[in-house]
């Protein structure tokens, strides 16, 4: 929900930049349908390589929590998990690639559906604008 939330206020920055150029769009005479599709290439663009670059390093790190620890420990000199206070002196990890295939699921529906509707939000606001001008 982090990762989806932060592409859809990124989209929405980029939408509001890009006002002036829809105006442009509607004023050379493209349809709502065109500018609609054009947006949500774009937001296409940003979910795939979000959805690339935060699942491979999510999976890197998970690989190889253990040594990133261990020279984190290393490197401040203390032990986080001490055998003689905790049962066991590491994290467990165990990578469920059935769920990483749901969450990218649910993020990539989710930004879809936010995306569209801020995409038809701001179509509407700027079509309303343009019959009033």
């Amino acid at each position: 929900f982090i990762f989806a939330s932060s592409i859809i206020s990124i989209l929405i920055a980029i939408m509001k930049k890009k006002i002036y150029d829809i105006n442009i769009l509607f004023a050379l005479g493209a349809k709502n349908k065109l500018i609609y599709c054009v947006f949500l290439w774009y937001s296409l663009i940003y979910i795939i390589f979000g959805i690339i670059f935060g699942t491979s390093i999510g999976l890197l790190i998970s690989s190889y929590f253990d040594k990133i620890i261990q020279n984190i420990e290393k490197f401040l000199n203390t032990k986080f998990l001490s055998s003689n206070i905790y049962f066991i002196d590491f994290i467990p990890i165990k990578v469920i690639y059935s769920d990483i295939l749901y969450i990218i699921l649910l993020v990539f529906s989710l930004v879809i559906v936010c995306s569209s509707y801020s995409i038809l939000k701001i179509i509407h606001k700027n079509s309303i604008r343009s019959i009033l001008s």
